[in-house]
């Protein structure tokens, strides 16, 4: 296992770097967290000074071209530092999670109230995105009616679920900052990943009750569509982290019997077909069982 624990320490920020230039969301995401970090948590005045002039500069950008996703950003930031600061949680993803429930909270209402047509212009360059996508991979312009059916589909779905796809861009971009400032800020507080390698990946065992939660709403509360979205959101965004919990797992077992790089290449691959369901399944009961309780804690 020691050999697996050898981490690159370019690998972080690789990651930042090839999803800042393929997502402008994740950009302002990562820069926002990192910036508060700066801001709030390092002790240099300069990089305070620097974080604050450069944070108001993207305010300002990020408000006029999408000011529904920046106060959503902005908000999860600043009570997921908190979080971090008032060490409320031994995990990045559960300070990430309390602060996108309660940017949630602050979000909905104003979009309920003022800016119910900015939210339908995200869903809009949502759907313009996904067509532009589907035309370079089929490579015709028109497309025959059975595929143009399941293309709305598809759009649709994907438009259900945009609430959960920002929140989860939003946790892995929180992640992303704190790996990235502990690397490079100066603060007199741990920050604590919750986890030194990947195979240790967990978070607090309580955020099943969300998963609860949004099968109680799905399976009660069906013919209320509202609530249907909401539970289907909660559930997206729970199932993925539980999925790359089962998949850190699988990860610790294929390290603990000296498994090779193609077999940890292979556990990877299957998050993409229906054997994605096993990860799931490793990550919930890991809940209970406790599949690595010879991991140190971190």
């Amino acid at each position: 296992m020691e050999k697996y624990e050898s981490s690159n320490k370019w690998l972080p920020l690789a990651i930042a770097a090839a999803i800042a230039l393929t997502n402008p969301f994740m950009i302002f995401a990562i820069g926002f967290s990192l910036g508060f970090l700066f801001l709030c948590c390092d002790k240099r005045p300069s990089f305070r000074k620097s974080a604050a002039f450069l944070l108001l500069l993207m305010s300002a950008a990020a408000a006029w071209a999408d000011p529904i996703t920046t106060l959503f950003t902005v908000v999860t930031a600043l009570i997921g530092i908190y979080s971090l600061r008032k060490n409320l949680f031994s995990t990045v993803t559960s300070s990430a999670l309390i602060g996108c429930l309660l940017a949630t909270s602050v979000t909905v209402p104003v979009i309920w109230t003022v800016g119910r047509e900015e939210w339908r212009k995200i869903e809009q360059s949502t759907v313009t995105m996904q067509e532009h996508w589907e035309r370079l991979i089929s490579g015709a312009q028109t497309k025959e009616s059975e595929r143009n059916q399941a293309l709305q589909k598809w759009n649709r779905l994907t438009v259900k679920l945009l609430p959960s796809q920002f929140i989860l861009m939003t946790i892995a971009s929180f992640f992303l900052a704190v790996i990235l400032y502990r690397r490079h800020g100066r603060s007199d507080l741990p920050l604590s990943l919750g986890c030194s390698h990947f195979y240790q990946y967990r978070f607090e065992d309580n955020w099943v009750w969300m998963v609860v939660l949004g099968l109680v709403l799905a399976i009660m509360f069906s013919s209320y569509e509202w609530v249907t979205g909401v539970a289907v959101n909660v559930l997206f965004v729970m199932g993925t982290l539980y999925i790359i919990r089962g998949l850190a797992v699988m990860f610790y077992f294929i390290a603990a019997k000296n498994g090779g790089l193609l077999l940890r290449f292979l556990v990877v691959a299957l998050c993409v077909t229906p054997m994605v369901l096993l990860h799931l399944i490793f990550g919930l009961l890991d809940t209970w069982v406790d599949f690595r309780k010879t991991v140190p804690l971190a």
